[in-house]
């Protein structure tokens, strides 16, 4: 069995030339980055990849687990698949499975800077809303 440090240095060996890289630790995992969006993480020496409505169809059509981990009151999911095992294979394999993690992540970056923020919504200037007055003659 590798290490998490060995698994951490192969997977970004193999993502080489997708964009720039870089990794955290939180929350007992690393956490990958490609163009400053997260996209993949290691747990438990084993790597997952970010979906989302678009992409996680491929990820379950694989039967690939979803991350999870246990929280008061139950378990909780996130929206990151284990990746499947001919990523290990070569760079090929693992950026094809890290492109659809990059898409997901673009996409919802896009989305949420879409949304309004929930600081602004009901929320109405006094200024903007016209005061009406009757003149009586």
């Amino acid at each position: 069995m590798t290490s998490t440090s060995e698994l951490l240095g192969n997977v970004l060996k193999l993502l080489d030339g997708l964009g720039p890289l870089r990794t955290r630790k939180m929350f007992g995992g690393v956490y990958i980055y490609c163009d400053d969006l997260f996209i993949a993480t290691v747990h438990d020496n084993t790597l997952y990849f970010k979906a989302n409505a678009t992409t996680a169809s491929d990820f379950q059509a694989r039967e690939l687990p979803i991350f999870s981990y246990p929280k008061e009151g139950g378990i909780a999911t996130l929206q990151y698949y284990q990746a499947p095992p001919e990523v290990f294979t070569g760079p090929a394999a693992m950026k094809l499975w890290a492109e659809k993690a990059l898409r997901a992540a673009r996409q919802d970056a896009t989305s949420k800077a879409r949304k309004p923020s929930t600081a602004s919504i009901g929320a109405v200037s006094k200024k903007a809303t016209p005061r009406l007055t009757r003149r009586d003659a």
